[in-house]
């Protein structure tokens, strides 16, 4: 739990930071316009904040408005639902940090290869490591220091977006909404394959629930914070995407980091080197919020005794949890050295099953908390509550499915690796039970 006197995080450093875990940019995106069919792709960038971002955002907003605890998910569940299902909430919120934050230093130094070749082997994982740390240097000052660097590097990676939108809308030549579909692709197909690319693009919303203890007045700011990310997040995806097709029409090139030959084409080399920044920028800034994120589970399931007491450990004056910090960096520098398409598939497990609980938590506490002030709520009352849960609900089990099939085939090695993925969270659950009964005092 954070000390009193530690500075908290305003209005704006919350809202650039939620943005940060959710968006950080466009990049990313650039597979589903010649997979889907550019005109698939634009529609469901639209669409997915009224089918699954802002009715994350309600949920979140209503639980933390109830309840804004450090820890957040963690401590919803447990609350919700017992030591069990607290339990698997914490860890499926704590992996889903840890799988990914290895990537986005890998993708850093993935991007920094188009002008440094020799990146390659030991050199490329030195670059990871020189992220990471320096990242984690940043998250021991606290969450104001990591609010304001959300804050810059928000503001860097978005100006050559914003320059490829005006100077792309100046060169407007092509209908940026054909063909609606891919050649082979029927609409059915051509939304899934553009849905699950979508669910990663939306996510993370609920990641700085996790560090609620140090926003300041999180009752009231929180909500608005949801609302602008998810908006800008929106804005960020579709307005450069529509600007870049209507100007060069050449939908079918598009495949991971166009961006920066989208914006060479349109504005010359100078734009495209600065489109290269913003994606460092971008997997910076993820880097950077999602390394805060993580670290609040395992400090405040060391707090409640389900991991080693040596992880409550807090910086006396910044207030960041040393230890979980020390750790997890260790394990992200690993991370960084092994392939990420088998992580991948353990994320989406992770992620999906955490939104599921989500709205179960909102569902179970309207009737055993039924008198808990809630400043913000979802809207209709249970009606409204089903509506928001529904379609979420719908998308994470398509997300989960297409990790294991794929072309229609059943891969039965990714289904045990999610599968086994999720079953770590009990068996973890089982051995820090054992362990507490026969030491209980000393380790945790």
């Amino acid at each position: 739990m954070a000390a009193s006197s530690v500075k908290k995080a305003t209005f704006l450093q919350l809202a650039f930071m939620i943005y940060g875990a959710v968006c950080a940019g466009a990049f990313g995106l650039e597979d589903m316009i010649s997979t889907a069919g550019p005109g698939m792709a634009i529609l469901t960038l639209a669409m997915m904040p009224f089918l699954f971002s802002i009715p994350v955002s309600f949920a979140v907003g209503e639980l933390t408005t109830m309840l804004p605890v450090e820890g957040g998910q963690y401590r919803w569940s447990r609350m919700a639902f017992g030591d069990f299902w607290g339990f698997q909430a914490g860890w499926w919120a704590w992996m889903t940090g840890v799988v990914t934050n290895g990537l986005f230093a890998v993708l850093f130094t993935d991007y920094l290869q188009n002008w440094f070749p020799q990146l390659t082997g030991f050199n490329h994982w030195l670059v990871c490591l020189a992220l990471i740390w320096f990242m984690h240097v940043l998250n021991l000052r606290g969450i104001q220091v990591v609010g304001n660097t959300a804050i810059l590097l928000s503001a860097i990676l978005l100006m050559p977006f914003i320059i490829i939108l005006v100077m792309g809308v100046s060169q407007w030549q092509h209908n940026p909404f054909m063909p609606l579909l891919a050649p082979g692709k029927n609409f059915v197909g051509g939304f899934g394959s553009a849905v699950v690319l979508a669910i990663w693009l939306y996510s993370g919303y609920d990641k700085l629930s996790a560090a609620a203890e140090e926003v300041e007045n999180p009752r009231k700011v929180f909500p608005p914070a949801l609302f602008f990310a998810a908006t800008l997040a929106m804005l960020s995806y579709v307005l450069p995407t529509i600007a870049g097709l209507a100007a060069l029409g050449n939908w079918q090139e598009w495949a991971g980091a166009f961006f920066s030959t989208a914006a060479a084409r349109i504005g010359g080399d100078w734009l495209g080197h600065f489109m290269t920044i913003g994606a460092l920028c971008s997997n910076a800034l993820l880097l950077n919020v999602t390394m805060l994120a993580a670290s609040r589970y395992p400090l405040t399931l060391a707090q409640d005794g389900f991991l080693p007491k040596l992880l409550t450990k807090v910086h006396p004056r910044f207030g960041a949890p040393t230890q979980a910090l020390l750790w997890g960096s260790i394990t992200y520098s690993l991370l960084a050295l092994f392939d990420f398409t088998q992580l991948i598939i353990i994320y989406s497990w992770f992620q999906m099953a955490s939104y599921i609980l989500l709205y179960a938590n909102v569902w179970k506490m309207r009737y055993t908390h039924a008198h808990a002030k809630r400043p913000f709520k979802i809207p209709f009352g249970t009606p409204g509550l089903f509506l928001a849960m529904l379609p979420t609900c719908i998308m994470a089990l398509v997300a989960i499915s297409s990790t294991v099939y794929e072309d229609g085939v059943f891969n039965q090695r990714q289904f045990l690796i999610g599968a086994l993925a999720l079953l770590s969270g009990p068996v973890v659950f089982g051995v820090v039970k054992w362990i507490k009964n026969i030491n209980t005092d000393k380790l945790f």
